[in-house]
């Protein structure tokens, strides 16, 4: 909650790894082949056929060419409701710095320019964006179509923090309260008596952590997590629903003390919204946030088989739109918005207001 935003004040990078340019920079770095050509023509019917057969969590999360299918269309595997705009569209400014594709990354060989990576095959990116003092300096689509959604990944978990602050800021939520004075289906669990400050700061003392042992781990409740997500069996052939697994988590030792970071931890924020507000995750979110930006498309929001929000990463929208949303936690905050969703306060509590024990 505290420290995501630290250096969004000064500029805003976005990548979504993983397309014609809309903004090349340096128009002689060819463009990628392959499947990343493919996504950004559009598949064929026998190629989308093709990668959804080929469909598994583990080649989900593999990074190649099924994951850079399902990504860009992620109705295809989760069910997904929408959070819809409806405000005017606020075009972004355009101020394209070719420096930029300049900039050297990685050290082999003394690295290559920033753009010509991103082209790279082996780099899979599909697209990339950089804001500065609200205007676009840097915009490439090595893998996708500019009107593409994709998913967000572990950005998104800002979108649950922020809404929970919205609602302690209207007095609706006490984060020093614990979680199960506002969700009823913790109340029998061991997530009884933590704080939900402890779970904004991924401090929750659960033994949920996400780390890559327990993604390899068949039985971690990480795995059975992910497995919830899209209703498959897990390690004993049993489908869970997330909510359950949720429920069955146990204490790794006391809350507050450590940092450990875990989707679920996100999760449980957005269960925390719709028990206060009594309305499903995508609709609080649209109208506290999205339907109050100047966005170009509408978001996808998915959910679970048991309705359980996705608000850990499974988000998907343009681009351009998730850099607006970023844009609303810094000083260019006019350039997304009429108005102020975002405030000062919450700003200078991510930059400064953490808890060193804790982090």
């Amino acid at each position: 909650m505290h420290r995501r935003a630290r250096t969004l004040s000064a500029g805003l990078v976005l990548l979504l790894a993983l397309g014609s340019p809309l903004w090349a920079a340096e128009p002689a770095i060819p463009l990628p082949g392959g499947t990343l050509a493919q996504a950004r023509a559009g598949f064929t019917p026998e190629q989308a056929r093709d990668l959804r057969q080929r469909y598994s969590p583990e080649a989900l999360i593999s990074a190649g060419d099924v994951a850079l299918f399902h990504f860009i269309d992620i109705g295809l595997w989760l069910e997904t409701v929408v959070a819809a705009r409806s405000a005017e569209v606020m075009p972004l400014d355009v101020r394209l710095d070719p420096a930029i594709g300049r900039t050297r990354v990685g050290s082999a060989g003394g690295g290559l320019p920033l753009l010509a990576y991103l082209r790279s095959e082996k780099s899979r990116a599909q697209s990339m964006i950089v804001m500065q003092s609200g205007k676009i300096v840097f915009e490439d689509y090595p893998g996708m179509r500019p009107a593409d959604n994709h998913v967000w990944m572990s950005v998104a978990k800002t979108t649950a923090s922020l809404v929970v602050r919205k609602l302690a800021e209207e007095g609706k939520i006490d984060v020093e309260k614990p979680i199960d004075s506002y969700v009823p289906a913790f109340r029998d669990t061991e997530w009884r008596g933590i704080r939900v400050i402890d779970v904004l700061d991924m401090a929750s003392g659960m033994d949920i952590v996400e780390n890559q042992a327990n993604r390899e781990n068949p039985r971690s409740i990480i795995s059975r997590y992910n497995h919830a997500t899209a209703g498959e069996p897990n390690a004993d052939g049993k489908i869970e629903s997330q909510l359950e697994v949720i429920r069955s988590a146990r204490r790794l030792g006391p809350p507050g003390l450590s940092f450990d970071y875990s989707s679920l931890n996100t999760t449980v924020l957005a269960l925390l919204a719709e028990a206060v507000e009594d309305r499903r995750w995508p609709d609080i979110f649209q109208d506290r946030v999205w339907a109050r930006m100047g966005v170009e498309g509408d978001m996808r929001v998915a959910l679970a088989p048991d309705g359980t929000p996705q608000a850990h990463g499974l988000l998907s929208t343009r681009l351009r739109d998730l850099a607006r949303y970023g844009l609303l936690h810094t000083p260019s905050w006019a350039k997304a918005s009429r108005d102020r969703i975002v405030t000062d306060a919450y700003v200078r509590q991510i930059q400064s207001g953490g808890r060193k024990q804790v982090f």
